[in-house]
């Protein structure tokens, strides 16, 4: 599963630009990080022209999951750009589909965790749970969509 962490630049061309050098990632992570970790406490954010503090909490934390998603693009194929071609992986092609099929199960594991949590003594505000959850769906999709250019109708291999 670690394989496919690793970049792959033969078939980089139109997939970002790198430019010789590694991109920057550590700020928007951690830019990223403190606004979707805010979404995780209560405080008193403001209440914004829709007059509901935890609808802005619920978008300064999809602000940090776009930033969390360039830095990981950036760390994981050490190029610039934000669509994940299926030859950007270094491995093989059937763990691609696995990869993100693992990363889609845990964070949905993680969600019922936090929606145990909640149930009991542990207070848990409202956009934490369905942040995690848009990204164990987006995972999907991306396992989904790997899965139809791999295996399914989408494969344009020439058969003989």
């Amino acid at each position: 599963m670690g394989q496919c962490l690793n970049p792959s630049f033969e078939a980089n061309d139109g997939c970002g630009s790198n430019m010789g050098e590694k991109p920057e990632w550590r700020w928007q992570l951690g830019l990223g990080l403190i606004f979707v970790l805010q979404s995780f406490i209560e405080w008193d954010a403001p209440v914004g022209p829709w007059q509901e503090e935890s609808f802005s909490r619920g978008v300064i934390a999809l602000i940090g999951l776009g930033f969390i998603y360039v830095a990981k693009y950036r760390w994981q194929f050490e190029t610039t750009g934000v669509i994940p071609y299926l030859r950007l992986y270094h491995c093989e092609p059937e763990k691609i589909v696995a990869h993100a099929s693992y990363e889609a199960i845990l964070s949905l594991c993680f969600v019922f965790l936090l929606g145990y949590l909640a149930n009991g003594e542990i207070s848990i505000p409202a956009p934490a749970p369905l942040l995690i959850l848009l990204y164990s769906s987006l995972m999907f999709l991306h396992a989904i969509y790997a899965w139809l250019v791999i295996f399914g109708p989408l494969n344009n291999d020439e058969e003989e």
